[in-house]
């Protein structure tokens, strides 16, 4: 992961949010991109200067916003290496963020919990959802007020697809340098009799693909797989929990299932790492002619 791409409203809230992705983009010695997305208030008609100056002006005043923020929350590191930063005029937030994505290739697109207490939050809608649906990077969601403390184990939920192992394999991009634990779990649930076979054959696909050392396996049994996970977070006590995004195959399906990736964002307290399952598909069907491998997805 070279670039990283962190969005802000420069509020106090995201203050941790934001160390959390300038200490992270240190660790991995990655370029740290910062956007803050405005919408231009309504000028006075009366004003002697033209609306093209005005918002010209405003564009600027909103840099200066922003690169203060940032000095003033990053305190004594700020300097220690550089940070790009962005203003983006938009109405749509999440469209401005995936646009800034896509502009500067991002590796990784980090994002705070909605606030739902906000005007703009409550009319922009969930932003995190939009992305993790668009964007063909891995989402990171950090909830409010959660500080960095390194990465010692990420806990990656499987359903034994082609698109988990390409996951993982990028996951080990961010694992590696702090020589973090990658735990990949399958919650078993009682109508599952082949689960461990399952996921021994999982495991034997992943290590021929995956040279990463510090990877186990395990099968947890559950009522469903939100406390599965719920349980997992407990005793692990993972730094981050890995979901791949996954679109359900009919309307049914969609009206009759919660969302799983949806439902933790909103309940657990650690940062949550999204892949978007359709882009991985595309990128797995361009780089790869394997067809065994690719009968998986």
């Amino acid at each position: 992961m070279k670039t990283l791409l962190y969005a802000t409203d420069c509020t106090q809230t995201t203050r941790t949010a934001l160390k959390y992705a300038y200490r992270l983009s240190k660790v991995l010695k990655a370029n740290l991109h910062v956007v803050h997305v405005y919408d231009l208030q309504a000028f006075a008609t009366t004003s002697v200067r033209s609306r093209a100056v005005l918002e010209k002006n405003y564009s600027l005043d909103q840099y200066k916003v922003l690169e203060s923020y940032c000095k003033e929350n990053l305190e004594n590191e700020f300097g220690a290496k550089k940070v790009y930063f962005h203003v983006e005029r938009d109405e749509s937030i999440s469209k401005a963020i995936l646009a800034t994505a896509q502009r500067i290739n991002a590796d990784l697109v980090m994002v705070g919990v909605k606030n739902s207490k906000t005007l703009r939050g409550f009319f922009s809608g969930n932003i995190a959802d939009y992305l993790m649906k668009n964007l063909e990077c891995p989402l990171l969601i950090l909830p409010d007020e959660f500080h960095y403390h390194g990465l010692s184990t990420l806990l990656y939920a499987t359903d034994f697809e082609t698109s988990d192992i390409y996951a993982i394999e990028n996951l080990v991009e961010l694992a590696e340098p702090y020589g973090a634990l990658i735990k990949v779990m399958h919650v078993h649930r009682e109508r599952e009799y082949d689960a461990d076979e399952k996921m021994e054959a999982f495991k034997k696909s992943v290590t021929e693909r995956v040279a990463y050392p510090e990877i186990i396996f395990s099968v947890e049994w559950a009522d469903d797989v939100e406390s599965g996970i719920h349980n997992s977070i407990e005793e692990e006590m993972p730094e981050i929990l890995v979901m791949m995004e996954r679109e359900h195959p009919s309307f049914f399906a969609k009206l009759f299932r919660k969302d799983m990736v949806e439902t933790m964002e909103n309940e657990i307290a650690i940062p949550l790492l999204v892949f978007n399952k359709k882009s991985v598909q595309g990128k797995l069907i361009e780089a790869s002619d394997d067809a065994l491998f690719l009968q998986w997805i």
